[in-house]
């Protein structure tokens, strides 16, 4: 026998209208009746008609706030987003795009508030790891949906996390760099704001998984410097040409965050094209550079996926009432070399 709201309401000896509001939490229901009303329904196996939902929410105006970081992964998560909204077939979706700077943690815990006095449904943002950022957070996640992408952050109550494993991938590139090198050699690591508070999350789990690999499996790969770009293209490219000049016997570079294209615009002017260099993602620069052997691999993470699968996740839990079944999920790590691209 199919279970109905109707038979629920029958069995409960209430109105179908009270087991409507149980089902999407709304108020006019004593704590008794909610209770019973609930356990018929687990006991029962009553199951949403998903299609009844979305038919049932159409004629809605849904704003999502995305809020993301100036960072060269900016335009690929936007691509992404906007292709999960296109793909939300029958939903009317806005996106209000809100943009702060690398390390503007202040700014982005604004943007959050304003989303939320705004009355956005959802949020998508990709954190700056502060306790500002942490607290806006915990504000908002406490009324809405709140999706991370890219990078994450500890310590919120936010819905879910999509973006690339970063403890994993950090010991993707130390096995990868520790291959380059034939097991021995000397590493430097270009990161962007480690030992300031408003640093990313993903990029400090990145440096850390990746300097206790090689302590662990390659104690013979030694790590003799890192320095901070701040994800500002003149910071990296100086910073990495006065490293290369410091240390003109430097094996290998281990780029962790943005600026590749400046990383390899120094080691071009250094003369130092057979130093062994590992970075994340796929940009049209980066391709560039492995095209010329300047940058030997890089990891990429589908960054337009971490765009497009936040904006499911937020509609489902909108329309469906479908929580995600994890905590993170958690893109495709892939290794690629020149001979994979071209």
């Amino acid at each position: 026998m199919k279970v109905t709201i109707k038979k629920i309401a029958e069995i409960a000896g209430v109105h179908p209208a009270t087991v409507d509001k149980v089902l999407h939490n709304r108020p006019g229901v004593s704590d008794e009746v909610r209770e019973r009303v609930r356990k018929l329904i687990d006991e029962l196996g009553y199951k949403p008609n998903p299609a009844g939902r979305v038919l049932q929410k159409q004629g809605k105006e849904f704003v999502i706030a995305a809020i993301l970081v100036k960072v060269d992964a900016l335009p690929y998560i936007k691509e992404g987003i906007e292709k999960g909204i296109r793909e939300q077939t029958g939903l009317d979706i806005t996106i209000h795009w809100y943009l702060s700077s690398y390390s503007d943690a202040g700014q982005q815990a604004q943007f959050i508030d304003k989303a939320v006095e705004e009355k956005a449904d959802g949020i998508i943002l990709s954190p700056i790891n502060s306790n500002r950022v942490r607290e806006a957070i915990n504000r908002a996640a406490a009324g809405i949906p709140l999706v991370t992408t890219n990078s994450d952050i500890d310590g919120t109550q936010r819905l879910c996390y999509v973006g690339q494993d970063g403890r994993r991938a950090s010991r993707v590139a130390g096995r990868t760099m520790g291959n380059l090198l034939g097991g021995s050699g000397r590493v430097a690591i270009i990161s962007s704001a480690i030992a300031s508070e408003n640093n990313s999350y993903h990029v400090k789990v990145r440096e850390e998984g990746f300097c206790n690999f090689l302590r662990e499996t390659f104690p013979a790969v030694e790590i003799i410097a890192s320095v901070e770009s701040f994800e500002d293209p003149e910071t990296t490219y100086r910073e990495t040409y006065n490293l290369l000049k410091k240390y003109p016997d430097l094996d290998g570079l281990y780029i962790t965050c943005g600026g590749v294209g400046q990383v390899g615009r120094a080691i071009r002017d250094c003369g130092r094209e057979d130093i062994k260099a590992l970075s994340f993602e796929k940009y049209p620069e980066i391709l560039d550079l492995m095209q010329e052997d300047i940058i030997d691999c890089t990891i990429d993470s589908e960054l337009e996926r971490q765009g497009e699968i936040p904006v499911q996740i937020i509609m489902d839990e909108l329309v469906l009432k479908k929580h995600p079944n994890e905590d993170n999920i958690f893109t495709d790590i892939r290794i690629l070399i020149k001979e994979c691209l071209f």
